[in-house]
């Protein structure tokens, strides 16, 4: 099923395993990579498979749904957002956020998801972050992965969705893979512990925030 390969399942992936929570002890993807007894050699590097990653061993969105969620350390913290998870650690918090949107598809998933399909752009986020050390340095870094955002897929569709990858194609696509933070800046809380900032947004984008005390470790 090509969904999985989409940008689309992070936010999904989120999406279940929040409105999960309290309903179940625990909950695993199936499976790591593409590559499995099941289905048999695969044909393609992209081709619906169930992995977090391809069979090269590229980084699918759905990868970065649980990085992200792994970067949740410490004491989680509530929110009534359906669409969020927040942590605190050492005087640090983290935040995952997303915008799943069901997109409206009058066709089934094979022709629909082996399509480019560009998200549009959702209402921006505004994050308020209070009880911090007041008149402190901290460091801010935000990551995401959307579409053309970690989004080795769409590129491979871009590319005519050959059936076989060279070196220097793979190369590229993990290259699109790296997760580079799109902010990266210093930041210092008010005199009453608060820092705020808007963060946008597109549909089914998944963000992670992390906020901490001086130069945050890479």
């Amino acid at each position: 099923d090509a969904v999985h390969d989409s940008y689309i399942s992070a936010p999904y992936i989120l999406t279940k395993l929040k409105a999960s929570q309290g309903l179940v002890q625990g909950m695993s993807y199936w499976t790591y990579t593409d590559l499995f007894e099941e289905p048999g050699p695969p044909t393609a590097p992209f081709q619906g498979g169930f992995g977090l990653l391809n069979p090269q061993g590229i980084r699918k969105p759905a990868y970065f749904a649980y990085k992200y969620l792994h970067a949740l350390q410490g004491e989680s913290l509530a929110t009534s957002d359906p669409q969020a998870m927040l942590s605190a650690k050492e005087g640090n918090v983290t935040a995952v956020i997303w915008d799943f949107e069901q997109p409206e598809q009058k066709t089934s998933n094979r022709p629909f998801y082996t399509k480019v399909l560009p998200s549009h752009p959702a209402a921006p986020v505004q994050l308020q972050l209070t009880h911090l050390a007041p008149n402190t340095a901290y460091h801010l870094e935000v990551y995401r992965t959307g579409f053309h955002a970690n989004d080795a897929y769409t590129a491979y569709i871009e590319m005519g969705s050959p059936k076989e990858l060279t070196s220097a194609e793979v190369a590229h696509l993990n290259e699109l893979t790296r997760d580079i933070p799109e902010t990266d800046k210093a930041m210092r809380s008010s005199s009453d512990g608060t820092i705020e900032f808007p963060i946008p947004m597109n549909s089914n984008d998944i963000v992670l925030v992390k906020l901490a005390r001086g130069r945050a470790n890479k």
